[in-house]
């Protein structure tokens, strides 16, 4: 996966590529998740969780001036997270593991 236009620093920039893994458990709080926008099914988002309650997760931007996240669209069912940001391979320089 590529990190769109509105990736989020410095955990993650722009161009960066990702492996994505399938959600398997619930996510924790800091977690990096890919998740399906809800203002239009077809595109994914990027977003750290910023809370986990009630089947649903409220997830913000690291660049908070810059994203458009829970605070705009609300919290999203926990069935539209379709995965978790492990280990980012390129570029090189800066591959290994997804920090929460």
């Amino acid at each position: 996966m590529a990190v769109a236009g509105h990736s989020m620093e410095p955990a993650l920039r722009e161009g960066d590529r990702l492996f994505v893994l399938p959600p398997r458990r619930q996510p924790r709080v800091g977690e990096v998740v890919v998740l399906r926008d809800p203002r239009d099914a077809t595109h994914l988002l990027l977003k750290r969780v910023a809370a986990v309650h009630d089947g649903e997760v409220t997830v913000m931007g690291d660049r908070r001036d810059h994203s458009t996240d829970s605070r705009y669209f609300g919290d999203v069912p926990l069935a539209d997270v379709v995965g978790r940001a492990a280990f980012r391979y390129k570029p090189l320089a800066r591959a290994g593991r997804v920090r929460s």
